[in-house]
């Protein structure tokens, strides 16, 4: 009688446990993944409810659940009632992916700051097979053509791919249902449309080939008012040259462009940074405008060309657009001398005769000039040369004016010779004599 009364009483001691649904950190009773990785966080842990049904509401027993949250992944099998439960922290925004035989999920189901409230309802429905052919007006199939599946009354793209060599997008394992199909390919005008998907069901969609007008504006970017600039524009689809183009004086081209293409543009010109950007033509005319810089650069000029030794020189530093830069570092000799101002100005000292090299540096860009420096004792030889010169001219000049006075008397207009002492007197009677024959 008390070894009855024992089994009874270890009975209804087990029976709360028998009868409850187990929780597991990973999945419900069904089998784990071995290789789930556990959450590291420190964050509080708390039990999400998953429950699977198909399309007629019924639960879906042994469905496999995948649970993705940061980092993170637990995988599990539901019970016979639809349901698994899986620990997860607190507050994840956690994504849930279930598979079945012969059932399909477009999408799987995501839901943001779970707590242990939380249920994620997933709704499968009978698998099939969706496949989409893309051709040209004359029945060539469209290789790479953008093949996206909505179905009626999702809110986002079920499945999306491209079309194989044959032109044909093949969409395995998707829901049954309504679908539209848009299409898209390079050069030709995108197109939806609508079918239904039961089993293995085809639709064959058929794209026109179209172009539209896009205006291309080359400016220089340095100036607020875009000013103009004449500049090539290469185009390239891929890696693949398309052509290229001038836009001229007015920095203006139009040209014909594939509709529903992406091309990479390469801006170019002479004395100016190379400007490369990604076009993508819809199926309207645009017009796009590019920037483009000239390449940076400095030049430094001095005031003069020639500087006495010890003196100094003012030199002025501007960049590619003949601006005035400041901060610049000026060396001589490799040693820093000056730092250009506001107005891009410099005072340089000149401590030696002959060719010095004046370089201005302001980060990776540099320029240099030259200038010739003279010795001073170089002037004062020259001088004195010039003063013995004029001092040689002087005494001569004045020799002569003593031996050549100047003449003083006039005889009926005649100026006296310049000859001194007697020979004068002899020289003015001879002329009185003279003057005097000729009255008689």
């Amino acid at each position: 009688m008390r070894t009855l009364l024992g089994v009874l009483v270890v009975a209804v001691c087990l029976a709360p446990v028998a009868g409850a649904a187990p929780v597991a950190s990973g999945a419900g009773p069904g089998p784990s993944d071995a290789s789930a990785t556990a959450s590291s966080s420190t964050t509080e842990a708390v039990t999400i409810t998953v429950s699977v049904v198909d399309a007629d509401g019924q639960a879906v027993g042994g469905a496999n659940v995948t649970v993705a949250y940061g980092d993170e992944t637990k995988t599990g099998e539901t019970f016979a009632n639809g349901k698994a439960f899986f620990d997860v922290p607190e507050g994840a925004d956690v994504s849930v992916d279930v598979s079945a035989p012969d059932l399909a999920l477009n999408r799987p189901k995501t839901v943001s700051n779970v707590d242990a409230e939380t249920t994620v309802n997933v709704t499968m429905y009978p698998a099939a097979t969706a496949l989409v052919t893309v051709r040209t007006p004359s029945g060539q199939a469209v290789e790479g053509a953008q093949v996206r599946l909505r179905k009626t009354g999702a809110v986002l793209t079920s499945v999306s791919g491209e079309t194989a060599s044959n032109g044909t997008f093949v969409a395995s394992n998707v829901e049954r249902g309504n679908y539209t199909a848009t299409v898209t390919a390079d050069g030709y005008y995108s197109t939806a449309s609508s079918f239904v998907v039961s089993n293995r069901a085809g639709k064959t969609v058929t794209l026109e080939p179209g172009t539209v007008a896009v205006e291309f504006a080359t400016v220089d970017g340095h100036f607020a008012n875009d000013r103009p600039v004449t500049a090539t524009v290469e185009l390239y689809d891929g890696d693949q040259f398309v052509s290229n183009i001038s836009t001229g004086e007015s920095g203006l081209r139009t040209v014909s462009l594939d509709v529903n293409t992406q091309y990479r543009v390469v801006v170019k010109k002479n004395g100016y940074q190379r400007e490369s950007q990604v076009l993508s033509v819809s199926e309207s005319d645009v017009s796009v405008q590019y920037a483009i810089n000239r390449t940076p650069s400095l030049s430094v000029t001095a005031a003069n060309t020639q500087v006495v030794t010890g003196q100094t020189v003012r030199v002025s530093v501007a960049d590619e657009y003949d601006e005035a830069v400041s901060n610049v570092s000026v060396r001589v000799g490799g040693e820093s001398v000056a730092e250009t101002d506001a107005a891009g100005e410099a005072v340089v000292p000149i401590e030696t005769a002959g060719t010095v090299e004046i370089v201005a540096t302001k980060g990776d860009l540099s320029a240099s000039t030259t200038v010739e420096g003279v010795s001073p004792s170089t002037e004062p030889a020259t001088t004195a040369a010039t003063a013995t010169t004029a001092g040689t001219t002087s005494g001569t000049t004045a020799a002569t004016t003593s031996a050549t006075p100047t003449p003083e008397n006039e005889l009926d207009g005649l100026p006296t010779p310049g000859f001194g002492g007697l020979a004068g007197l002899l020289a003015v009677a001879l002329s009185v004599v003279v003057l005097v024959r000729r009255r008689k």
